[in-house]
């Protein structure tokens, strides 16, 4: 039975650290969430990190952005907070409406303010492994500071990331090659045969695809770490990518879902914006 990676606490000690350091600030720290307010996923994510920063004592600011918006459109409004130094950081809450390219929005954010990593400069550095400072995805690094606590080095390990989107697949690859694992990146396009290969190869196996039971305990390698990223609802219940009650037969190391990686990512965003309101002062 495989040992559970408990992100619910984890990350209530990283909240706990966050909030001693924004009462040590001078200054307020604020942070602006660009969303869609028509995306019912958006509109629940964007609640709960904004009760989250309350507790931690760090003001939210919620920019709904209209349905018939456009790039240009949500450009004007992240170009103002840039201006704005009352706003410590900028979140982009994807998905958008569907006329904005988001890849533009996320480097549009000034990268002193770009919270979540997502932006090209951040991204560039992240993927240079530089030794100068910028800020990481939250969840890819939220999965890193759970394997951390828990004593799990990826080098030398084979890691299997399935997923390449811009918020994790990605930086969750360049993430794990930095800490010298041997990192394999598959994707929707990758044969249905060659991934079942990649997870019994893997001692690492990181997912995000948004489907149920996409990864069954019969696939994966005896004794790996398992690390769901998914979240979907099913039957009315949160529940994963990784068909968690066969896969914790297998795997020695696992997240929940709920309580896994979700907690890591709203605690992580909120450390980085603490961050940046450090590095500005």
């Amino acid at each position: 039975m495989s040992k559970i990676l408990d992100g619910k606490a984890v990350a209530q000690i990283i909240n706990e650290q966050t909030s001693q350091a924004v009462r040590q600030l001078a200054k307020p720290v604020r942070l602006a969430v660009v969303y869609d307010p028509e995306n019912a996923g958006s509109d629940l994510y964007v609640g709960m990190k904004s009760r989250q920063a309350a507790k931690v004592g760090i003001e939210t600011q919620d920019i709904p952005v209209p349905a018939d918006a456009n790039t240009e459109t949500v450009q004007e409004i992240v170009r103002d907070l840039n201006q704005d130094h009352t706003i410590t950081g900028i979140l982009i809450q994807s998905p958008l409406p569907e006329a904005v390219n988001e890849q533009i929005i996320f480097s549009t954010v000034a990268p002193s303010k770009d919270v979540d990593g997502l932006g090209a400069v951040n991204q560039g550095l992240l993927f240079a492994d530089s030794p100068l400072p910028y800020t990481i995805a939250a969840t890819p690094q939220g999965v890193m500071t759970l394997l951390k606590h828990y004593q799990i080095d990826p080098a030398g390990k084979t890691a299997l990331v399935i997923g390449r989107s811009q918020l994790f697949g990605r930086p969750m690859a360049a993430l794990l090659n930095n800490a010298d694992a041997t990192v394999i990146l598959s994707h929707r396009y990758t044969p249905a045969a060659q991934l079942k290969s990649f997870l019994k190869q893997a001692d690492l196996v990181v997912v995000g695809v948004g489907q149920p039971d996409f990864v069954l305990g019969e696939d994966l390698k005896p004794g790996c770490v398992v690390i769901d990223v998914g979240m979907n609802i099913v039957d009315g219940k949160a529940t994963g990518d990784v068909d968690y009650s066969s896969a914790s037969q297998v795997a020695d190391y696992i997240t929940p879902v709920p309580g896994g990686v979700g907690p890591m990512t709203i605690a992580t965003l909120l450390e980085n914006t603490v961050k940046a309101a450090q590095e500005n002062n």
